[in-house]
C-alpha cells in the first residue's frame, strides 16, 4: 500500500510540472492569433500572423542552452534537484509576464519583452518536459514504461487544454485585450502547488548517479552520441510538428481561408485536446502490447499518405470537415507520442540520460518543430494553396519513417545474433 501511494505522488508530482510547463508555453500561442493585429498593427493580417508566429522559434533558442544546463545538474547532483530549480524558474518567469507589460500599447516594448521572457522560460521548461519523464520512468517497472510514457503526454495535452480553456474563457467574455496578462498568474499558482508537491515526494531520488563531471567531460559526453542525439531531435521534432500544426497553425490560418471565426477554433481546439488526453495513455498501452517502435513506424508512414489530402479539405471548410480532419491529424500525434519518452529513454545509459535526451529533444523540437507554424504559413502565403501547406510536416514524417525502420532492423539484426 505505502509503495502504491508514493508511486502514485511521483506519477502525480512528475506530471503536475509537466503540465504548467506546457500550460505556460501554449498560452503564447493560443493568444499569438488576438496579439499579432495590436503586435503588428501596420502589417496585412496574414503577415501579423506570420511575424508572430516568428516570435514562437525565437523564443524557444534558449532551449539548447538550457538543456545543457540542466542536464548537467540532473546527471551531476540528481534529477529531483533540476526539476526542482526548472520549475522555480519558470513560475518566476511567469510572475513577471503577468505583471509586466501593464498596458499593450507601449510601442514596440511588448514583443521585445515577450521575446526575452520567452526565452527565459524555455531555458528553464528544457529542465522540466524530458527530466520529469526521466524520474518518473526511472522510478517505475519496465513493464510499466509505455503505459506512463502515454500518461505523462496525457499531461502535456493537459497543460495546452487548460490554456485553450482560459483563452476560450476571455474570448467568450469579450476580455482578451484586458485579461491576457491573468492567465500567467494562474500558472504562476500551477507552478507553486507543484513545489511544494515536490518538497515533499521528490527529496529522495533512488537514482544512483556516477562521479559529476565537469563542464569540459559534459561536453565530450555530448559529442560521443551524435547519432543518438539526431534520432532523438528527429522523432522529438517530428511530434513537435504535428501538435504546432493540428494546433497553432489550423487555429490561425483557417479563419483566413473559412467562414469559421478564431474564437470558434478557440472553443473547438479545447474540445478536440479532451480526446487527444483521452488517447495517449490508451496508445501507451497498445504500445506496450504490440511494439513501440512499429507504432511509431505506422504513425509515420501515415502521415506521409493523408497530410496533403488533408489540407486539401481545408479551404472553405466548414466546422464539422475541420473537426474531422483535426482528429485525424491529432490521432496520428497521440499514436506516435505516446511512447517516445520510453522509446527515447531505452536509447541512452542512466548516466547520460538527462543530458543527451535534454539536449536531443530541445533540438529537435525547436530547429525543427518550432518554426513549424511559420514555414506553413509561409508556404500557403507564397503558393496560394493551402494543401502545400502540408509539405514540411510531410518532409519530416517520411525522413522520420526512413530512420526508424532503419533502426527497427538494426535492432532485430543484433537480437538475432544473440539468439544464435
Amino acid at each position: 500500500m505505502r509503495k502504491n501511494r508514493s508511486s502514485f505522488f511521483q506519477l502525480f508530482s512528475t506530471c503536475a510540472g509537466n503540465l504548467f510547463e506546457h500550460y505556460d508555453t501554449a498560452l503564447f500561442g493560443f493568444l499569438s492569433t488576438f496579439l499579432a493585429p495590436v503586435i503588428f498593427p501596420s502589417k496585412d493580417p496574414t503577415t501579423a500572423l506570420l511575424l508572430t508566429y516568428v516570435m514562437i522559434p525565437i523564443g524557444m533558442l534558449a532551449r539548447p542552452v538550457g538543456a545543457l544546463f540542466f542536464g548537467y545538474l540532473g546527471d551531476s547532483f540528481g534529477r529531483n534537484i533540476a526539476l526542482f530549480w526548472s520549475l522555480l524558474g519558470m513560475g518566476i518567469i511567469s510572475f513577471f509576464i503577468g505583471v509586466f507589460p501593464a498596458q499593450i500599447s507601449i510601442g514596440f516594448l511588448p514583443p521585445l519583452f515577450i521575446c526575452l521572457a520567452r526565452m527565459m522560460q524555455n531555458f528553464c521548461a528544457a529542465g522540466e518536459t524530458i527530466g520529469g519523464a526521466i524520474y518518473l520512468l526511472e522510478s517505475s517497472s519496465k513493464d510499466q514504461h509505455d503505459f506512463l510514457s502515454g500518461v505523462y503526454g496525457a499531461s502535456t495535452i493537459g497543460g495546452i487544454i487548460m490554456a485553450s480553456i482560459a483563452t476560450s474563457l476571455l474570448v467568450y467574455f469579450d476580455v482578451v485585450m484586458q485579461g491576457w496578462r491573468y492567465l500567467y498568474f494562474v500558472g504562476v499558482v500551477t507552478a507553486v502547488f507543484g513545489l511544494l508537491i515536490r518538497k515533499d515526494k521528490m527529496k529522495n531520488s533512488s537514482i544512483k548517479l556516477p562521479s559529476r563531471l565537469n563542464l569540459k567531460q559534459h561536453i565530450q559526453v555530448l559529442l560521443s552520441y551524435k547519432k543518438t542525439l539526431a534520432i532523438i531531435a528527429l522523432v522529438s521534432g517530428f511530434s513537435y510538428v504535428t501538435y504546432s500544426i493540428s494546433i497553432i497553425f489550423l487555429n490561425g490560418c483557417i479563419p483566413l481561408i473559412s467562414s469559421i471565426s478564431s474564437s470558434s477554433m478557440i472553443t473547438l481546439s479545447s474540445f478536440l485536446l479532451i480526446l487527444d488526453f483521452i488517447l495517449l495513455p490508451l496508445f501507451g498501452l497498445l504500445s506496450s502490447k504490440f511494439s513501440r517502435i512499429k507504432l511509431m513506424v505506422f504513425s509515420s508512414i501515415i502521415t506521409v499518405l493523408v497530410a496533403v489530402p488533408s489540407f486539401f479539405f481545408l479551404q472553405g471548410a466548414t466546422a464539422g470537415t475541420v473537426v474531422v480532419i483535426r482528429i485525424i491529424l491529432m490521432s496520428l500525434g497521440a499514436m506516435f507520442s505516446a511512447p517516445l519518452h520510453a522509446f527515447v529513454q531505452g536509447l541512452v545509459p542512466k548516466e547520460h540520460r538527462y543530458s543527451v535526451i535534454s539536449f536531443g529533444y530541445s533540438l529537435g523540437s525547436q530547429l525543427l518543430g518550432g518554426p513549424s507554424a511559420a514555414i506553413s504559413l509561409w508556404l500557403f502565403k507564397k503558393t496560394g494553396q493551402i494543401y502545400l501547406a502540408g509539405l514540411y510536416w510531410v518532409l519530416l514524417a517520411f525522413i522520420c519513417s526512413v530512420v526508424l525502420i532503419r533502426l527497427y532492423r538494426s535492432e532485430k539484426k543484433i537480437s538475432f545474433a544473440h539468439a544464435v
